[in-house]
């Protein structure tokens, strides 16, 4: 990713050369798919980590086997077992692949965030089979049983990793029994034994979900402050619209998922017609006012997926995705009729009697190809509505071209 020297409009500025595969274009562009692609990371994390299960248990009573006298497990059953683990792998591996391909309005985050519950229940069932086949609670995978939950705990929910954990004991106490010979009569030795390494089990669960409680905590402050910090890093403090230089990275972003999905998106460019006369008679608090009250009217006309920003000074912009210059055009003019409605103080000592505004529309793919060329024509199309008497809209034309 490389950095760049821009002059847009008038305006130099640093900004970065961002692609659709950047986190940045994913965060800005489609922050629930990104958030559902962090959820989804952390599933496919787990599915590494469980092919490095699986071969380590293969390996080890491959050796073990090997220099022990005794067998533990059968490499018939061992491998059904393995089998099913890889199968299981496999089948979480698909289903993080087709949710990943799905569009992200039918993003499902129940989906995604049971998907690491649901394979550490299967994971437990898989630990049960190789304690049960290769010794029972004399089994030396049994210690496996304290990792399980200390992961289980780290990675889910830990009210969802006690269930898992009481699940392990009821297992544990299952395999315990069902290998003893004595049936469920036991001597006090042994049954001493299983409650020590139940105690155990309930030990590493609430030692990682103290743990765990405490570094989500931690991550969700430090998560909120960085959200509070990139708020004001990217709005305009007085409207609380989007600021330019923010607003730069988006008609980037914006331009280059336009020209991957070849959909339109459209530009207005405005600002308050004879601004400096409304502060030179109300002052500059009130000029503030009357440019909040504009930046609230805004909100109200534009739809959520548009991108509202305060361009410099009383100019603002707003992008609209998947509008062509009709439809912008609409509703640049619907903007400038409830502006010309709204009364705002000393609004009748304005040249026109009230407050309005002038508007330029620009259109992609049709009135310009680069960001340069859609704010250089937005630009024209708002110095031909202010020509022709200001309180207006208008759309960009090549005979603009020409006038001067």
């Amino acid at each position: 990713m490389k950095e760049t020297t821009t002059t847009l409009n008038g305006t130099l500025g640093k900004r970065r050369d961002y692609t659709p595969e950047d986190d940045e274009y994913k965060a800005v562009t489609n922050p629930q798919g990104f958030a559902i692609e962090l959820i989804a990371g952390k599933n496919s994390w787990l599915t590494i980590i469980r092919w490095i299960y699986t071969f380590f248990i293969l390996a080890f009573f491959f050796f073990y086997n090997y220099f022990s006298k005794d067998v533990l497990i059968g490499y018939r059953t061992l491998g059904l077992i393995l089998g099913l683990s890889v199968l299981g792998n496999i089948f979480f591996i698909l289903a993080l692949k087709r949710g990943k391909k799905l569009p992200s309005e039918k993003h499902d985050f129940k989906l995604y965030t049971s998907m690491a519950a649901l394979q550490m229940d299967f994971d437990v069932v898989i630990l049960f089979l190789l304690a049960f086949f290769s010794g029972g609670f004399d089994s030396p995978v049994i210690v496996l049983f304290i990792f399980y939950i200390m992961v289980a705990t780290f990675l889910i929910d830990h009210r969802k990793a006690f269930r898992s954990t009481i699940t392990a004991i009821i297992l544990v106490v299952v395999i315990f029994f069902s290998g003893s010979a004595e049936g469920l009569i036991v001597s006090s030795e042994r049954l001493t034994t299983l409650i020590a390494f139940n105690i155990i089990l309930l030990f590493a669960f609430f030692i990682s979900a103290y743990l765990s409680k405490n570094l989500k905590e931690s991550e969700k402050k430090i998560q909120d402050l960085l959200q509070k910090t990139s708020k004001m890093s990217v709005t305009d403090g007085l409207t609380n619209l989007y600021n330019q230089t923010h607003f730069f990275l988006l008609l980037k972003l914006q331009l280059e998922k336009s020209r991957r999905y070849r959909t339109p998106f459209s530009l207005i460019l405005f600002d308050v017609d004879d601004f400096k006369t409304y502060n030179d008679n109300n002052g500059h608090l009130k000029g503030s006012e009357a440019l909040r009250r504009i930046a609230e009217l805004m909100k109200q006309v534009f739809r959520s997926s548009d991108m509202l920003a305060k361009y410099g000074g009383d100019e603002f912009v707003i992008i609209l995705p998947n509008s062509d210059k009709i439809g912008a055009f609409l509703a640049a003019d619907r903007l400038r009729d409830v502006v010309e409605k709204e009364s705002f103080v000393g609004g009748h000592l304005q040249p026109l009697g009230k407050v309005t505004l002038s508007l330029g529309v620009a259109s992609y793919p049709g009135h310009g190809q680069t960001v340069k060329e859609l704010l250089d024509r937005a630009d024209k199309a708002l110095y031909s509505a202010k020509k022709a008497g200001r309180n207006r809209a208008a759309i960009y034309e090549e005979d603009l071209e020409t006038e001067e």
